[in-house]
């Protein structure tokens, strides 16, 4: 019998969850699996069902509305199928997969990805949780099976910031944000750091802000390289324009100064932002404001400043 659950909140957008069952599962030590939508759907049925061969404990599939759902969740019991607006962005339909995951840890990927495992599945999940991360980033390949760049570090000329990308990929180097989103969460840890910033739509001005945010605040992203996950289309490329996304993710994280234990926005920040922006003055002052309101509830949850982040690379 599929059951069908509409939630609200005050804090995400309204969304459904259909499960073949109980929607309300207990919490367990482990991985759950979120699937992400790219659109194409030619495999999914049978990329659910392969993950489900493995014996994860828990798979929540994203989907879209009007999306036939009776049938997988019927085939799989331990399938959880939420049902978000089109309109959201990938940071937040993930925001929402975190609160519906029961595991302690959520492996997000697409579903055009082909999970990579060699050996008993449970030890390698089991070593991924046991990651001391807010996030742990796994080897990513092309269609071919040529590892791509993961690893991406932080670079700075002056205050204009540049993310490179560098080799020599081993367990537990940093990396700047998971690329393509696709990494292993600590649900706990994610919570705590506020997750996706919903107000950042491009996704490479969301990723980075959840990076910088994550070193920031004393966590870490970091790769992991007992886990591959293939390609089976075209890598997406980010879109790196400096829009309205790139003045939040910059006033929340370029134009704050660390002194002592604490953190704070300088005068000089607000006219560096209207500089480096075509918005009103006045515009930039109510976001300048909206941000300063949040830097002062988090104050002292900064650990360093943004140019301090290169010391955590090593650039070849």
């Amino acid at each position: 019998m599929m059951n069908t659950t509409a939630i609200t909140s005050n804090s995400l957008p309204g969304y459904t969850v259909v499960t073949s069952g109980d929607s309300e599962r207990e919490t367990f030590e482990g991985i759950t699996i979120v699937l992400l939508s790219r659109g194409g759907r030619p495999f999914r049925k049978e990329q659910i069902q392969k993950l489900a061969q493995m014996q994860v404990q828990e798979i929540l599939s994203v989907e879209n509305p009007g999306s036939d759902l009776d049938g997988l969740t019927r085939m799989m019991p331990t399938l959880k199928c939420i049902v978000m607006p089109d309109h959201l962005s990938t940071g937040e339909k993930i925001n929402i997969a975190m609160r519906e995951s029961s595991g302690s840890h959520v492996l997000v990927m697409w579903d055009d990805m082909d999970l990579q495992i060699i050996g008993k599945t449970g030890r390698l999940f089991a070593m991924a949780s046991e990651q001391d991360s807010l996030c742990s980033v796994p080897v990513l390949m092309n269609a071919r099976k040529d590892s791509i760049p993961i690893r991406l570090a932080p670079v700075f000329s002056g205050s204009k910031l540049d993310v490179i990308p560098l080799g020599s990929v081993k367990n537990e180097t940093p990396t700047l944000y998971p690329f393509d989103y696709c990494g292993i969460y600590n649900r706990a840890k994610f919570n705590l750091s506020e997750g996706f910033d919903p107000k950042i739509r491009s996704p490479y001005w969301q990723k980075l802000d959840f990076g910088f945010r994550a070193f920031l605040w004393g966590e870490k992203v970091q790769c992991f390289t007992g886990i591959k996950i293939a390609y089976q289309n075209e890598i997406p490329h980010d879109d790196i324009t400096i829009d309205f996304s790139y003045k939040r993710f910059f006033l929340k994280n370029l134009a704050l100064i660390y002194k002592g234990d604490s953190c704070h926005l300088s005068i000089k920040s607000i006219l560096r932002f209207h500089l480096q922006s075509r918005m009103s003055l006045f515009n930039s002052f109510k976001d300048y404001r909206e941000i300063w309101q949040w830097v002062r509830v988090n104050t002292y949850r900064f650990q360093l400043d943004p140019y301090s982040l290169t010391e955590l690379w090593e650039l070849e």
